[in-house]
Parts: structure tokens; sequence; C-alpha cells
């Protein structure tokens, strides 16, 4: 077995729970069986590619696709914190922890895939802020899918701005104008 299919084996081992991992944000609103943190991020990446496909030379197609695909990763060790914690009591550590955790699924791969983890974190380039917005905007498509379900009580979603955080992508802020309209609530600011 070359080195790097056992480097490729070691980080699907580490990576294996993700599909399990529930986001907890739904499960303490109720919601029975929410997406899993691997769902999120295939959804994530989705949306990523529908658009910078959409929007042409705006964004660098290889580096945010890469970015939404591992963006998450760090959760299959850290677990999914939801951000009402995270933000009030974890913040720099969190983004800390699931910096050297992204190095150390990496360590033997490219230094650029664990680079792009902090980018994304830091918010720092057009990629990052289009992926982050979009992170956001899959949260809140899920939400409105959830709620014509049935499931859970997710009303406090609909009145957190954080949860519309655009990050100055004007592309991605038509989104949450077009999510709000379509659920018939209005975008809070």
């Amino acid at each position: 077995m070359t080195d790097f299919a056992r480097r490729v084996i070691r980080l699907f081992e580490d990576i294996h729970p993700l599909d399990r991992i529930a986001r907890a944000g739904y499960v303490l609103r109720g919601v029975p069986e929410p997406e899993s943190v691997s769902a999120h991020s295939h959804f994530v990446a989705l949306m990523t590619l529908l658009f910078v496909d959409a929007y042409p030379g705006r964004f660098d197609r290889d580096k945010a696709l890469t970015m939404a695909i591992v963006h998450d990763l760090p959760e299959a060790r850290l677990m999914d914190i939801p951000m009402p914690v995270s933000e009030a009591y974890l913040r720099e550590a969190k983004d800390h922890a699931e910096q050297a955790i992204a190095e150390a699924l990496f360590d033997g791969f490219p230094a650029r895939y664990a680079a792009l983890n902090r980018e994304f974190a830091e918010a720092s380039t057009p990629e990052a802020r289009l992926v982050r917005g979009l992170d956001k905007a899959q949260m809140m498509i899920k939400i409105v899918m959830y709620e014509r379900e049935g499931k859970g009580r997710l009303k406090e979603f609909w009145a957190n701005p954080r949860n519309f955080a655009d990050y100055g992508v004007p592309e991605v802020s038509a989104l949450f104008d077009a999510i709000c309209a379509e659920a018939g609530k209005p975008r809070p600011r």
C-alpha cells in the first residue's frame, strides 16, 4: 500500500462519524432525525457550485468548492457545537481547536486544505465570505423545509440576524431575501 493510500484511509477513518453527527441546533429544538454534518456540508458544496457557476469570474471556483467541502471536517472530532453556545462561550477556543484539528486531519496532504479552513474561519477572501454566507443560507433553507414538515421548535432562527449573515456578498443577500419571501417571514436586520 502506498503512503498516499494510507493517508487517505486515515483521513476517512477520522471523518467517518460525520454522517452520523446530527446538527446540534436542530436536535436541541426537537427536530427528529435532523440532517447530519456531512449532509449539511454536501448541500453547502452544491450551493457553492451553483453560485460560482452562476457568477463566472466573481469567485475562484476551485478555492470556493474546496473550502465548502472541507469547512466542517473538524466536527468529526469536535462535534457540532450550536451557534448560541459557541458564540457566547467558545468563539476563539472553537476556532483555534477547529484549525488545529484541520491541520492534523490534513497532515501529509497539501497545506492548502488547512489554510482554506483558516481562511473560511477568518472570512478573509471573497470565496470565504461566499461559503460562510451559503453555510447560513443552507441552514435557513433547511429550517423552511423542517417547518413545512412540522418538525421542531424553530421560530427563534427567524429572529436572529446572525442567521442571515451574508458577509457582504450581494448574491447571498438576495438568496436570504428569497428564503424569507418563500417562508413568508421578514428578514431580521
